[in-house]
């Protein structure tokens, strides 16, 4: 006689099955079929897998199911006084005073009054508050929602689709060029421990170009835990230049997805850079769906204390004549932790791929850790790929060459950190 098995499930994973039961039929898109299905797709999904754990190997060096004793209630939109000043704080001036198309986001909601979007749907470009949109999800949102790499296998990911409240949901038309970046930023809000669930959709239509910077930072918000994604689906000889920032809280839990699908001759550039939160993990999904298209993924991330940053990046080679390249730089000090994960898998027939990756590490403690797991996984004979990883502490020699000349110890450290970082930033 066989005995069922009953799933033991933590505090921490039952309280996001027993958040999107009390939020279910609240959630934005509740009475729309298409988007009451996805959610229900993705909370069983959730269900079945629970939260990751190190004996997932995408997750050996993350474990999160541990790491993550509480969840906090959602955070409510409650209209919170935002000013220049307090964006500023948030994100410094110099990036909240970027010249761009702007659209402010607290609370998961789109805020009109901080947003600068004047001139842009005469541009070309469609743009909607994400909560509004699926309540009735357009036809080129529901194509984007539901074919950009949705990822069933991944837990986190079923969380952010199963109990998305905000974020925006762009669609660049054909052949549109846009003369200044579009800067989406995203806030919590204040006071008390919260979580907050954000979704940007980004549809670059064949032929557009544009630039998009994303931005994370915090009002003030306690122990902010936030799951945020963006898809980028990048059409037919399109090119998107996506830039995401996140100096969060440094008591905040930072979980990040990039889905990204390149049509024919399209071209991606990316750069990420991180300095805040406890625990953040960024992954990055990205296929090539179109022959002769091309991608370039960078990143930095700068820890301290106890910060714990892992990058996971997955890049899928489907179709011949494509080419690949990430770099990532991370420079860790006390006992901060960093992860790279980085995988290429070039498909049977995908013959001509060019893909490379690279990580690199600075360590500025004996107490700092640098974990790099790359991989590749070829099917196709006729293509070029490799991978690298590198650790190291800072050249006492150059140190030594900088103080030679007048520059005084911690100036000299930074300028060697800044060249260390800066190729990623050229990029």
């Amino acid at each position: 006689m066989e005995l069922p098995v009953q799933q033991f499930r933590t505090k921490a994973e039952q309280a996001f099955l027993d958040m999107f039961e009390a939020a279910g039929k609240a959630l934005p898109g509740a009475r729309d079929p298409f988007v009451s299905d996805l959610r229900a797709r993705a909370i069983e999904a959730y269900g079945r897998l629970g939260l990751p754990h190190r004996r997932i190997e995408a997750w050996k060096y993350t474990d999160l199911r541990a790491r993550l004793a509480d969840v906090h209630p959602l955070l409510k939109a409650e209209g919170v006084a935002v000013g220049e000043a307090e964006l500023s704080r948030a994100l410094g001036s110099e990036v909240a005073r970027l010249p761009a198309y702007r659209l402010v986001v607290v609370e998961s909601d789109l805020r009109a009054d901080l947003s600068e979007i004047a001139g842009l749907k005469e541009a070309g470009v469609e743009v909607v508050s994400l909560a509004l949109a699926l309540e009735k999800p357009p036809a080129w949102l529901k194509t984007a929602l539901a074919q950009v790499n949705p990822r069933e296998d991944d837990p986190v990911l079923a969380l952010n689709t199963a109990l998305m409240t905000g974020g925006v949901a762009l669609r660049i038309g054909e052949g549109v060029t846009l003369d200044k970046p579009i800067h989406v930023i995203l806030l919590d809000g204040k006071g008390e421990p919260a979580s907050t669930v954000t979704r940007n959709v980004v549809v670059a239509e064949p032929g557009s170009s544009a630039t998009l910077v994303e931005s994370f930072g915090s009002l003030g918000v306690r122990g902010l835990q936030r799951n945020a994604a963006t898809e980028v689906r990048v059409g037919d000889k399109a090119a998107i230049k996506h830039v995401k920032l996140q100096r969060e809280g440094e008591d905040a839990l930072h979980l990040s997805t990039w889905l990204v699908e390149l049509g024919a001759d399209a071209r991606y550039d990316a750069f990420q850079f991180s300095t805040g939160a406890s625990l953040a993990r960024n992954q990055i999904y990205a296929r090539f769906a179109g022959e002769g298209s091309a991608l370039d993924i960078s990143g930095a991330f700068l820890m301290r204390g106890q910060q714990h940053c892992d990058t996971t990046l997955l890049v899928e080679h489907r179709v011949p004549r494509c080419t690949s390249r990430e770099l990532f730089k991370v420079v860790l000090a006390d006992e901060a932790r960093g992860v790279f994960q980085g995988k290429i898998i070039v498909s049977p027939g995908a013959q001509k791929t060019d893909g490379k990756q690279m990580s690199q590490a600075l360590l500025l403690s004996e107490s700092a850790e640098f974990d790099s797991k790359p991989e590749l996984e070829i099917f196709a004979d006729d293509v070029v790929c490799g991978h690298g990883a590198t650790s190291g502490q800072i050249d006492e020699d150059l140190l030594f060459y900088l103080e030679a000349r007048g520059i005084p110890e911690p100036e000299a450290r930074a300028l060697l950190i800044q060249a260390f970082v800066g190729e990623a930033l050229e990029r």
